[in-house]
């Protein structure tokens, strides 16, 4: 435990921190240049893109480097993200901050992953992961209201030299913590292939791997609902970054029952009702016309994603291969960016026509989701599951 909090959940926390002050803010940033809530919604398709990067980088690099090591690397690419944001007053630059924002969080969420499951016993391995996932939840609600205070302070672009000092700060937590200094031996080269490593495990990717990918266009797509309809009615940008910590708020209080529920009766009962939930959330926003209805909507789609904390990530170390794990989890997460890229893509491709209608459509496919998870997540027999911890 000593280990998880110094190497992982410590240097969660303070980059999430800044991750957590800067994700309502793509959307909002693009706005205030000048360009349409479309260009706006891209900013999320954006950062999708550069996650898809990200986890194919981050699984190949744990492999290369091990976990802690790789963790370094994304946590650096974060903070430079974060620092091309701060200073680039023009659409193409704050764009490519924002890929290379996500190109460094998929990383380090990949590597941190490999880290939790090097430590933790199998039977406990929901609970981990899903207290990783609360780590940052508990972060992304604090992230939001310092944000906020820092845009009331210094204006928006403040918020993101903001997140860089956080992410530097996790940075420093990291070299400090005793896996660090314990300098492990790397891992051995594996010869695999992502391309072998997709044909292996076929039959789980084209099955609940397609979940996984409309479960990660789903939950996106409530990154861009909320500021993108709360400024179709007039809210500030500071009260849009206290919805999004309000919505964080109740999301972080689920973690570690959503984990125990899995560990106990297995993970379609958190991932099915979580992806009724946010879809409920985002059908709810366009019938608001003022910040109380929307806070509703932001409180169900934070209930939603707060009782889906870590599902995906426990699932995918559930699957995952003996041998090829690190390449098979940046695989697995790829999918999720995946539809992370969809998700808001689906957004601003139709909020040419109306923004209602974008939501609509996200919301139905949240009952697809719910379903296709129910249909393809392995039956849970608690005296067989996870069959490669005792290989």
């Amino acid at each position: 435990m000593r280990a998880l909090a110094t190497s992982t959940y410590v240097p969660t926390f303070l980059a999430e921190l800044g991750l957590g002050a800067m994700l309502p803010l793509f959307a909002l940033s693009v706005l205030r240049m000048d360009h349409s809530a479309a260009v706006a919604a891209a900013s999320a398709v954006i950062y999708a893109g550069g996650r898809m990067g990200g986890s194919a980088w981050g699984g190949s690099l744990s492999a290369r480097l091990g976990p802690v090591r790789a963790a370094l690397v994304g946590l650096a690419a974060l903070a430079g993200g974060a620092v091309v944001c701060a200073v680039s007053p023009v659409l193409v630059p704050f764009l490519a901050g924002v890929a290379l924002i996500g190109f460094g969080h998929a990383g380090y969420h990949v590597a941190r992953q490999g880290q939790v499951e090097s430590l933790v016993l199998a039977v406990f391995r929901a609970r981990a992961l899903t207290t990783l996932a609360g780590t940052w939840r508990i972060a992304n609600f604090i992230g939001p209201l310092l944000g906020a205070a820092v845009i009331a302070a210094w204006g928006l672009r403040a918020a993101y030299a903001f997140a860089a000092l956080t992410v530097v700060a996790a940075i420093v937590a990291l070299r400090a913590s005793s896996s660090w200094r314990r300098r492990p031996p790397r891992p051995a080269r594996s010869e695999l292939r992502h391309l072998d490593v997709i044909r292996s495990s076929w039959p789980i990717l084209r099955t609940l791997g397609l979940a996984v990918l409309l479960t990660g266009a789903v939950r996106a797509a409530r990154i861009v609902v909320i500021p993108l309809w709360a400024e179709s009615i007039g809210m500030s940008d500071s009260a849009v970054s206290l919805i999004f910590a309000v919505s964080a708020g109740v999301d972080m209080l689920l973690f570690y029952p959503a984990g125990a529920v899995m560990d106990r009766w297995g993970r379609a009962w958190t991932a099915v009702p979580s992806t009724l939930l946010i879809a409920a959330g985002t059908l709810l926003l366009p019938f608001t016309s003022g910040p109380t209805g929307v806070a509703i909507a932001a409180v169900l789609l934070g209930v939603g994603n707060g009782w889906g904390s870590g599902v995906l990530m426990t699932l995918g170390a559930d699957v995952a291969p003996v041998h090829g794990r690190d390449v098979f989890i940046g695989t697995w997460m790829i999918l999720q960016d995946a539809g992370g890229l969809a998700g808001p893509a689906l957004i601003s491709g139709l909020a040419a026509m109306t923004l209602s209608t974008g939501f609509f459509v996200v919301g139905g496919l949240g009952i697809v989701t719910a379903g296709a998870l129910w249909r393809w997540i392995p039956p849970w027999r608690p005296e067989r599951h996870l069959p490669h911890a005792v290989d």
